[in-house]
C-alpha cells in the first residue's frame, strides 16, 4: 500500500511539472506572437481581421504557416531584404483596382490587381449588406480610397508575406513578393468584359437555336440534355410521375420550349454568369452559364437552380 502511494505521489509530481512547462510553453508563445484575438487554427494563416469594422474578413491562404512556423533561417538564396520587399509593395499599391468579384456562400471575394495580375483578395462577408457583388466591390473601394499602405514583412523560406494596413492600421490583406527576383507574385486577371444585362442577352438570343437532346435515367427523375450549335449546354430534370418514360420526357420539354423560353436575371460567380431559364408560365426549368470574359455561352451542365 506504501509502494503504490509513493508511486501515485511521483506521478502527481510529474504531472504537475509537465503540466508547469506547458503553461510556460503556451505562455511564452503568445507573448512572442501578438495578433488577432482569434486562436490559430489548422495550419494555416488565419488572416480574419476586420477591415475598417465593417465586417470584411480575409481568406486563409494555404501556401503560409502560422506565425510560429515562420523561420528566418529558410532564407534560402534571396537576394532581397525585408525593407526592400516593403518599398516593393508600396510603390505598388497606387496601381491597386479592384477586379470583379467572386460569389461565396458567405458574401463575396473581391480581388485587387495591379495591372500584372492579381496580388490579394479580400473576403467581404454578407453581414456587411454586400447582397450584390457591386456592393461589395464599394465596400472595398471605400477602404482603399482612404489610403493603404505595406506593413513589416515576413519571410518563409524565399517569398516575403508584406501585409497590407487599411487607414485605421489594420491588416487587410497580404501581397506576396519572392525574395530571389524582387518581384510581386500575382495570379490572372478575371476582369469581365461583358456586363450582367448583356448576358442576359446573349442567352434569349441563343434561346432560340437550342435544340432537345435525349433524357437520361437519374433513378427518380430524367434529365433531358440541351443543346446550342451541337453543344450541351444544360440539363431540364423532369420527375418520372408524370413522364414515366424517357420519350415522355423529352416530349415534355419539346413541347415546354415551342411555348417560350427565356432568360432571367444572371446570377454572377467569378467570371461566369448562370443564367437562369423560365418557361412560358415564369416557372425556372434550368440555367446557361456565360463566360464573362469573352461573352461566349460555356459547354457543360452548370449546378441546377434551387
Amino acid at each position: 500500500m506504501n509502494r503504490k502511494i509513493a508511486t501515485l505521489t511521483v506521478a502527481v509530481v510529474i504531472a504537475a511539472v509537465i503540466g508547469s512547462a506547458l503553461a510556460v510553453s503556451v505562455t511564452f508563445t503568445a507573448a512572442t506572437n501578438p495578433g488577432p484575438s482569434k486562436a490559430y487554427s489548422d495550419r494555416s494563416w488565419p488572416m480574419f481581421n476586420q477591415l475598417g469594422g465593417r465586417g470584411i474578413f480575409l481568406p486563409r491562404h494555404r501556401n503560409f504557416s502560422a506565425p510560429t512556423q515562420w523561420n528566418q533561417s529558410w532564407s534560402g538564396n534571396v537576394t532581397i531584404d525585408s525593407e526592400q520587399a516593403k518599398i516593393v509593395v508600396s510603390a505598388d499599391i497606387h496601381n491597386f483596382k479592384l477586379d470583379t468579384p467572386v460569389a461565396l456562400r458567405a458574401g463575396w471575394l473581391v480581388p485587387i490587381e495591379d495591372g500584372k495580375g492579381v496580388v490579394t483578395s479580400i473576403h467581404v462577408t454578407n453581414k456587411t449588406g454586400a447582397s450584390t457583388a457591386e456592393q461589395a466591390k464599394s465596400i472595398v473601394e471605400e477602404s482603399l480610397s482612404k489610403g493603404w499602405r505595406a506593413g513589416e514583412p515576413r519571410l518563409m523560406k524565399i517569398i516575403y508575406s508584406v501585409p497590407l494596413l487599411d487607414s485605421n492600421d489594420t491588416i487587410v490583406g497580404h501581397v506576396r513578393v519572392d525574395g530571389r527576383s524582387g518581384e510581386i507574385i500575382t495570379s490572372p486577371s478575371v476582369t469581365l468584359t461583358v456586363t450582367s444585362e448583356q448576358a442576359k442577352t446573349i442567352v434569349n438570343d441563343a434561346v432560340k437555336a437550342f435544340t432537345v437532346g435525349e433524357a437520361k435515367d437519374r433513378g427518380n427523375m430524367w434529365m433531358v440534355g440541351i443543346t446550342y450549335n451541337g453543344t450541351a449546354v444544360m440539363n431540364v430534370p423532369l420527375g418520372k410521375l408524370n413522364t414515366p418514360t424517357s420519350e415522355d420526357a423529352v416530349k415534355a420539354v419539346q413541347d415546354s420550349m415551342t411555348k417560350g423560353w427565356s432568360a432571367e436575371e444572371p446570377k454572377q460567380f467569378g467570371f461566369i454568369y448562370n443564367v437562369p431559364i423560365i418557361d412560358a408560365s415564369g416557372n425556372t426549368i434550368s440555367n446557361v452559364r456565360v463566360d464573362g470574359r469573352t461573352g461566349s455561352i460555356a459547354a457543360g451542365f452548370p449546378m441546377l437552380p434551387r
